[in-house]
């Protein structure tokens, strides 16, 4: 089922859409899509930096996938509308600098609450 799955602020979780109806189909702190890409709304975005309120704009959107297999290979990304047009990965050891992720780029997205922190983590593996 292709879905659309944001950070709801109100809530404290991920919110995920039915893809074609833009509907709410339900609330999961553990979520994992096949074939997914990263989607913001540059008008949205563009409202969000000149009104300086939070509008839903940025999205990944994928295959909800019930089982999977985690793998070690992965990034964190994050999305501020105010650094950059597109979500980013995060520096990590050995690299020091944040790296827009393409928008030609599809994979694997596992979006989840880490147990520590208690912070909503978005990674997306690298093949």
């Amino acid at each position: 089922m292709k879905v659309k799955v944001y950070k709801n602020l109100t809530k404290d979780t991920w919110s995920i859409q039915d893809y074609k109806t833009r509907k709410v189909i339900g609330y999961s702190e553990n979520i994992r899509l096949e074939n997914a890409k990263f989607v913001v709304s540059e008008k949205t975005r563009q409202r969000v930096i000149k009104e300086g309120k939070k509008y839903v704009h940025a999205f990944v959107v994928g295959e909800l996938v019930d089982t999977w297999k985690l793998t070690e290979s992965y990034e964190t990304v994050r999305y501020n509308p105010y650094m950059f047009g597109s979500f980013f990965t995060e520096p990590f050891f050995g690299r020091k600098d944040y790296r827009p992720v393409s928008k030609d780029w599809r994979g694997t997205v596992h979006l989840f609450r880490d147990k520590d922190s208690q912070r909503l983590i978005v990674r997306k593996e690298v093949a």
